[in-house]
C-alpha cells in the first residue's frame, strides 16, 4: 500500500511537471511561428507572407543604407571642422596684421588691415555656422537610423501576423493555440515606437534646416571675401 501511494505521488508530480512544461511551451508558441509549420502551407496561400518578407528585407536594407549615410555625414563634418580651423587661423593672422599696421601709424594700411580682418571674421563666423549645421546633419542621420530600425520592427511584427493568418487559413490546428490578439498587439506596440521616433526625426530635421539657414545667411554676408561655397 505504501509503495502504491508512493508511485501515485510520483506520477502526480511528474504529471504536474509536464503540465508546467506544456504551459511554458504554449506561452512561447504564442509569440512565434515555426518555419516548418509554414512549410506545409500551400504556396498559393502565402501571398501575404511573401509580401511581408519582402517588406522586412527592404526595411533591413534601409538600416544598412542609414549606416552609410551616417558615416558620410561624419566625414563631411570633419572636413568643415578643418575649414573652420583654417578660417580661425586666417582671422588671427589678420589681427596680427592690424596690430602691425597700427604700430606703423599709416592710416591707409590700418584701414586695409581692418577690412581684411572684418572679412576674415565674417568667414570664420560662417565656418562656425557650417560646423553647427553639419553637426545637426549627423544627429538627424542617427535619428533616421533609429527610425529605420523601428520600421524594421514593425515589418517583423507584421510578418509574424501574416504568418499566423496564413497558418490559420490553411486549417492547421496549431493555429488554434495561438492568439491573433497577441500578434496584433505586437504590431500596435511596434507602430507606437515608430511614431515616437518619427516625431524626433521631424524635430531634428527642423533644427537642421534652421542651422543651414543660419550658415547660408552668414555666408551671404561674407560673400566676396573668399571661403568655401555652399553645398
Amino acid at each position: 500500500m505504501v509503495r502504491t501511494n508512493w508511485r501515485k505521488a510520483l506520477l502526480a508530480v511528474a504529471g504536474g511537471a509536464l503540465v508546467a512544461l506544456s504551459g511554458c511551451s504554449a506561452g512561447h508558441s504564442n509569440s512565434r511561428i515555426k518555419e516548418e509549420w509554414l512549410a506545409r502551407v500551400p504556396e498559393d496561400q502565402l501571398g501575404g507572407v511573401r509580401q511581408a518578407q519582402t517588406e522586412r528585407m527592404q526595411a533591413n536594407d534601409a538600416i544598412v543604407r542609414a549606416d552609410v549615410e551616417i558615416r558620410d555625414a561624419e566625414r563631411a563634418l570633419e572636413v568643415v571642422r578643418r575649414e573652420e580651423g583654417a578660417a580661425r587661423m586666417r582671422k588671427e593672422a589678420e589681427e596680427a596684421s592690424v596690430k602691425a599696421a597700427e604700430a606703423q601709424g599709416q592710416r591707409e594700411h590700418i584701414r586695409e588691415a581692418q577690412a581684411s580682418l572684418k572679412a576674415a571674421q565674417g568667414m570664420q563666423d560662417a565656418a562656425k555656422a557650417q560646423v553647427a549645421w553639419r553637426e545637426h546633419v549627423v544627429e538627424t542621420k542617427k535619428t533616421m537610423k533609429q527610425l529605420r530600425e523601428r520600421e524594421a520592427e514593425v515589418a517583423s511584427a507584421e510578418l509574424s501576423l501574416a504568418e499566423y493568418k496564413a497558418l490559420k487559413a490553411s486549417g492547421d490546428v496549431r493555429a488554434d493555440g495561438l492568439s491573433e490578439a497577441d500578434f496584433n498587439s505586437s504590431v500596435a506596440d511596434a507602430r507606437g515606437r515608430l511614431a515616437s521616433v518619427q516625431k524626433q526625426v521631424e524635430k531634428d530635421q527642423k533644427q537642421e534646416r534652421q542651422a543651414r539657414a543660419q550658415w547660408e545667411n552668414l555666408l551671404d554676408r561674407a560673400q566676396g571675401y573668399g571661403g568655401s561655397g555652399r553645398e
